[in-house]
């Protein structure tokens, strides 16, 4: 049976800009352009540094801003998001390519573009939900310190190779003696200035009562804004222009970001191949170097951006998978001009929001702009200090250590907690990729350990309409992990008296134990058998969908045990849970809530006349 498919509502689809361009006017269009250059001033600094984090040189900072820009504006759902590099993603390239060179991330950046893309085309999106919160917080926390540590030799003017937390910090009280003065004052001194002018877009200026006090007010409110998101270009331009005058041809006072590449890349084919020194690395070579980058780098991009998208979506219904293969397109088409992995950056994001922005056209803008910069400034970055780089680095990944998170868990689920410590703490010590994937390790296991015990309403039901049983209620799915403590349980609670019943047992809870004298039940004027304990189990199978063979196999050895003296009922099944239990069980009691009461009358008073055998299997 072919699938049938509208061609226009697909391309509608996979390309939103059909939709949001026809309603496009002139007062989007200043929205999105005020959006797009205040972006750029950050993006523009930013994708430096964050080229220095990766190990490259500058230019592929440049080279992995426009081309997400503009495939974004095109493919993307959500105004806000702007793609390019970001302080996680470059120090995870840095990790998977450090010591080979720039092919390595640009085919990277294509293989991650490819699984993205064939991960939003296959749906397979709900995967990233196997990454809880918790790891997630855990992860970009350690990240960010690693990031911050990463640079304390560029802030210091130090010379090392480092790449985890322990090894870094090893390195720089080793080479603490060799710090260079003038880097440290620059670098310092840029910290300071951005945290100060980072400051200025929160302040808050009373309104004067005149019209003329209170359009200055707004005209000085907007400009401290403006200073505050432009802060990262500010002190770079002023760090290069101090750079520049100080700079002598013998000695440099400060260390510089040196000769960069000048111009706009040319367009060609990601590399299957490369040299690195004397050693050539064919296709399958790069991809065995790259190993678990591979997966670990797309992964992190998805739920980066995913989240980013759902925190700006402000009560829109989010598609997820366009966002996906937004996202590998931008990928993919960027590794044709040398960009290494990018994804939404949720700095920008919030700068673009609150710049006003109307539609994802403002991408537009901002890859113009940086392409201008390519084609016109190059030659400029020669100047620019890597002790601001590092302080621009510094001060944009501070806010990503999420310390609020503790005492929320703390209040409301402290058992995550420990998915959260353990994915830091492992990130920090055995580096981040690994630390991801324990973190993830940690999730699977407490989720197999909640599989292991599911919520089981046990009671004892003796409240006058009924005969006295135990019924249960399980909710949702039943599998194997769980298969042999359910059964255990229910099995000794057969044994036990209904009233040695443990209170506080923290595995099955008992309600409604409401005992009716002798054992002797009213219902209208039909008086119950004479029961005094009860051997008839009740399973309320309404809302339950799902058993798996193992719990089946399970169930199979409980019937056979319960039915040696009592019954088992399976009440309100649906056809499938009704296949399911004749597959394993020879003729199990089925009935509806509604006859419920008679149908255990019948069952009990057939089994004290003899008129009917056990439920057997």
């Amino acid at each position: 049976m072919m699938l049938k498919v509208n061609p226009r509502q697909l391309v509608g689809r996979v390309l939103p800009i059909l939709h949001w361009s026809k309603n496009y006017d002139a007062k989007k269009g200043i929205g999105d352009l005020i959006a797009g250059i205040t972006v750029a001033l950050t993006l523009i600094p930013q994708s430096i540094a964050y080229a220095s984090l990766a190990g490259f040189e500058p230019q592929y900072g440049l080279y992995s801003s426009f081309a997400g820009s503009f495939v974004y504006a095109i493919m993307g759902t959500c105004p806000q998001i702007n793609i390019g590099p970001t302080a996680l993603l470059s120090l995870l390239i840095f990790t998977y390519t450090n010591g080979t060179n720039p092919d390595f991330a640009i085919l990277l950046c294509f293989i991650c573009g490819v699984i993205q893309l064939v991960a939003g085309i296959l749906q397979l999106g709900f995967l990233v939900e196997f990454v809880s919160l918790p790891v997630v917080s855990g992860f970009t926390s350690a990240a960010a310190i690693t990031i911050a540590s990463s640079q304390i030799k560029g802030l210091f003017g130090l010379k090392f190779n480092a790449e985890t937390f322990i090894t870094i910090w090893g390195s720089v009280f080793k080479h603490i003696t060799h710090t260079r003065l003038q880097d440290t004052l620059l670098g310092l001194s840029c910290c300071i200035v951005l945290m100060g002018m980072k400051a200025l877009k929160d302040i808050r200026l009373k309104d004067p009562q005149d019209e003329k006090g209170r359009r200055n007010t707004v005209i000085l409110q907007r400009s401290f804004w403006f200073a505050g998101v432009s802060r990262n270009a500010v002190v770079v331009v002023i760090a290069s222009v101090i750079a520049y005058f100080v700079h002598q041809d013998k000695e440099e006072p400060l260390i510089l970001t040196g000769d960069i590449t000048p111009g706009l890349p040319k367009p060609e084919l990601p590399p299957f191949q490369t040299t690195v020194g004397n050693t050539t690395f064919d296709a399958g070579e790069m991809l065995s170097h790259l190993g678990s980058g591979l997966i670990v780098v797309p992964l992190v991009g998805v739920i980066s951006n995913v989240a980013i998208a759902k925190a700006f979506s402000k009560g829109r219904t989010l598609d997820a998978t366009q966002e996906i293969v937004a996202l590998g397109a931008c990928n993919i088409i960027g590794a044709f001009f040398h960009s290494f992995p990018v994804n939404g950056s949720f700095t920008r994001s919030a700068v673009s929001d609150a710049s006003g922005v109307k539609t994802p056209a403002a991408g537009f803008y901002t890859g113009i702009i940086v392409l201008l910069t390519l084609g016109l400034l190059t030659p400029y970055f020669y100047f620019i200090p890597r002790a601001a780089l590092a302080a621009v680095i510094v001060c944009a990944v501070l806010h990503m250590v999420d310390i609020a998170i503790l005492k929320r868990l703390w209040n409301t689920s402290r058992l995550d907690l420990i998915p959260l410590v353990g994915t830091f703490v492992c990130c920090l010590v055995l580096g981040i990729e690994i630390g991801l994937g324990c973190g993830v390790a940690i999730d699977v296991l407490l989720l197999l350990y909640y599989h292991s015990r599911p919520p089981l309403d046990v009671a004892f039901v003796d409240d006058g309409i009924h005969l006295p049983h135990y019924a249960i209620h399980p909710i949702g799915g039943l599998h194997f992990a769980s298969a042999e403590k359910v059964r255990i349980k229910l099995m000794s609670i057969k044994k036990s008296k209904k009233s040695a019943i443990p209170a506080n047992d923290t595995d099955v809870r008992f309600e409604h134990l409401t005992v009716v004298p002798d054992g002797v039940v009213q219902n209208g004027t039909t008086t119950l058998p004479h029961i005094k304990s009860s051997n008839i189990l009740v399973i309320h199978c309404d809302a339950l969908h799902r058993l798996d063979y193992t719990f089946l196999q399970s169930l199979k050895m409980l019937v056979q045990e319960w039915s040696l003296s009592g019954r088992v009922v399976w009440c309100d099944a649906n056809l499938l849970i009704k296949e399911q239990l004749k597959s394993i069980i020879q003729d199990p009691l089925f009935c509806d809530t509604d006859d419920l009461a008679v149908f255990l009358v019948e069952i009990t008073t057939a089994t004290q006349t003899g008129n009917s055998s056990d439920t057997r299997l």
